[in-house]
């Protein structure tokens, strides 16, 4: 026997202490740096050391070691070429003893190993479960020595015991550092919804940019059905069950719609449904993961609607101009006609601009009113507005603001603006009809000359008032002659209407205008 009680007791204890050692430790490095003490005791050698095989195999570095001065462990290589026997042990898969360098013919040894004075060592290759080479764990003395058959093959079961135990802790290191890096990227990526269910499609997993987006918490989600954040039209016809369906047989499937959270808003949600299989293919789950684009779609959805509008509006608007061109009064002078029109249409772009300014606006009517007015010159002292605030819908807004420019045009040139003691009087109230809101608005001229030339035919603004509000507005609209000036009431519904002439122009005015 090559050894006494003493020096196999001791060996003995190395190897369970090494065994309870790595039990209670997940850290490598020191599992490695606590295995060369044992060694290194359990040998009575001055140094012991680990080398692990670089990545490119043509070199090995001091992974862990004791006996060493600074500035080896972690950061000392040496070659594995063809005079090394580390490189040597390795490729035979055996132990390789040298009892002295200074009559070693075979390999050549690394200078930081000369510097501490090594001349004996052994080296026992390191391989891990599958038989892949890790490296070498390796003894070296100060002094010559025989490495007998003991040492060798306590050195042997020591490596033996070292494969498995770093191939599970870097295992473990690994699958820390994936689990850090998967931690990271759900706990930071809040725009993105990430959950995984079981095959019954009951939530397993419900990471904090799920709780963000839909307000459930993780322990209100975990074992409730995935389908809880699908909409209730979603989950009746069947799309749950056929996202994962499709899912299951496909491997994924597109999960673009809206959803619901907690408090019942809904989000738009742009992702996908992954089926979850074990290498062999056995169905585990489902990943969801899907972005939050509520913000996107809702503007798109505006952009559509707002360009919707657009076209809607400038085809009613040419439609508009046609009208009021085939309308206009043909018995006057070309600068007069120009005058006309240009003035219509400056009170229809007045009005075009304040309904686009978004989608659904609508106009205030004392601004409008008193707009039209000072445009013709009015002294804001002969105008006198009163009535409740009012919003015009697009329709009536169009309409009522070409009547209003009609008036008003009418009185600077022949009725109450023509004199500075005439004032427009314009006041409006809301009235209740048969559950609806209607619009009562009176405009009255005082103190102008009423002549016996003005015109009082069927011009543009008559036709206007008392023929366009009945038929656009579903309204009435009067004009008279007082002895004190002009005055016209307009009454309609203040119900939600779409652009002038949206409806077409009704039988009568077109029989009319045909004639005209």
């Amino acid at each position: 026997m090559s050894c006494s009680f003493n020096e196999f007791d001791r060996r003995q204890q190395a190897l369970a202490d090494f065994g309870e050692f790595t039990l209670r430790c997940d850290n490598l490095q020191q599992v490695l740096q606590e295995g060369c003490r044992l060694v290194a005791d359990a040998l009575q050698t001055d140094l012991a050391k680990v080398l692990e095989i670089s990545e490119d195999r043509q070199t090995a570095f001091v992974r862990a070691g004791v006996g060493w001065a600074p500035g080896v462990v972690g950061q000392e290589r040496l070659s594995l070429d063809d005079k090394s026997s580390e490189a040597f042990a390795i490729a035979g898969g055996t132990p390789i003893v040298t009892s002295d360098i200074v009559t070693e013919t075979r390999f050549v040894f690394a200078d930081f190993m000369l510097e501490h004075g090594v001349v004996a060592l052994v080296n026992v290759p390191i391989f891990l479960p599958g038989g892949e080479a890790y490296g070498v764990l390796e003894v070296d003395a100060i002094e010559p020595r025989d490495f007998p058959y003991g040492d060798v093959q306590f050195l042997r079961t020591y490596a033996c015991t070292l494969g498995p135990v770093i191939d599970r802790l870097d295992k473990i290191n690994k699958l820390a550092r994936s689990n850090e890096r998967f931690r990271l990227v759900v706990e930071n990526a809040k725009d993105f919804a990430i959950l995984i269910s079981d095959t019954d499609d009951i939530v397993t997993d419900w990471f904090p940019g799920a709780e963000a987006i839909f307000g459930w918490s993780e322990h209100e989600m975990i074992g409730r059905s995935a389908s809880t954040i699908f909409t209730p039209e979603d989950n009746e016809s069947g799309a749950t069950a056929s996202e994962i369906a499709m899912a299951t047989a496909q491997g994924k499937v597109p999960d673009v719609r809206w959803h619901v959270t907690k408090a019942g808003r809904r989000v738009y949600m742009d992702g996908q449904t992954i089926a979850l299989r074990t290498p062999d293919g056995v169905l585990q789950g489902f990943l969801k993961i899907a972005q939050n684009l509520t913000d996107r779609k809702r503007i798109e959805e505006r952009q559509v609607i707002l360009l919707a509008e657009l076209q809607h509006r400038v085809r009613n608007v040419l439609a508009m101009v046609a009208a009021v061109i085939r309308r206009s009064s043909l018995n006057v002078s070309t600068t007069e006609f120009r005058d006309h029109l240009s003035g219509r249409i400056a009170a229809m772009a007045r009005t075009q601009v304040l309904l686009t300014r978004g989608a659904g606006v609508g106009v205030d009517l004392s601004d409008m009113i008193r707009d039209e007015l000072l445009i013709q010159a009015a002294d804001k002292d002969q105008i006198v507005l009163f009535g409740p605030a009012v919003t015009l819908a697009p329709k009536a807004a169009e309409v009522l603001t070409l009547a209003v420019h009609e008036l008003a045009t009418n009185a600077s040139k022949y009725g109450a603006l023509v004199t500075e003691n005439g004032r427009v009087t314009v006041q409006w109230e809301i009235e209740r009809r048969a559950e609806q809101d209607w619009l009562n608005l009176c405009w009255a001229e005082t103190g102008g000359n009423v002549e016996d030339n003005v015109p009082r035919g069927r011009g543009f603004g008559t036709e206007l008032v008392t023929r366009r509000v009945p038929y656009e507005l579903r309204g009435s609209g009067e004009m008279k002659f007082e002895p004190d000036g002009l005055r016209c009431d307009i009454s309609f519904p203040l119900a939600p209407g779409e652009s002038f002439l949206q409806e077409g122009v009704s039988p009568s005015v077109m029989r009319d205008e045909s004639h005209s």
